[in-house]
């Protein structure tokens, strides 16, 4: 019984010490690019201020997650061409992720910066950020963008 008991012991430490520990993240500070193009939905002026709410809606892949939708809401101030954004984007197995833009329209271009927030599914853990960069709106409202960062999820 004893020796049975010995086995037992060196299996179950051979067996645990075989084992590896899972990665806790699918990626790690990788690099990664995106590309976006956009449909404006509405622009609303806020009260007493010389903003405006626009919710634009659109397409894009992250190099990382493929294609999918996104929701962008953002606050356009109208004299210094500074926006906030939050997105949502919708990957085609319907995991979500969740970041915030900071945008400066120039006079031919729009430039910024990009933040993850959090995700739901594959992205709960997502965390990175990015640089922006993409052409001016058309007179409809269309438009489109790119990112490069670094993401970890």
């Amino acid at each position: 019984m004893k020796k049975l008991t010995i086995v037992l012991a060196n299996l179950l430490i051979l067996g645990l010490s075989s084992c590896e520990k899972a990665a806790e993240f699918q990626l790690e500070n990788a690099s990664y690019t995106s590309s976006f193009t956009f449909g404006t939905k509405s622009m609303v002026p806020i009260a007493n201020s010389k903003n405006l709410d626009v919710l634009v809606e659109g397409k894009g892949s992250y190099s990382f997650s493929g294609e999918g939708t996104f929701v962008d809401r953002l606050v356009l101030g109208t004299d210094k061409g500074a926006a906030t954004h939050t997105m949502e984007f919708t990957d085609a197995k319907g995991d979500k992720i969740y970041s915030t833009l900071s945008t400066q329209i120039g006079a031919t271009s729009i430039t910024g910066t990009g933040k993850f927030t959090g995700g739901t599914g594959r992205y709960s853990k997502i965390s990175g950020d990015c640089t922006n960069a993409g052409p001016l709106i058309d007179a409809q409202g269309n438009g489109s963008w790119k990112e490069t960062g670094k993401v970890t999820f």
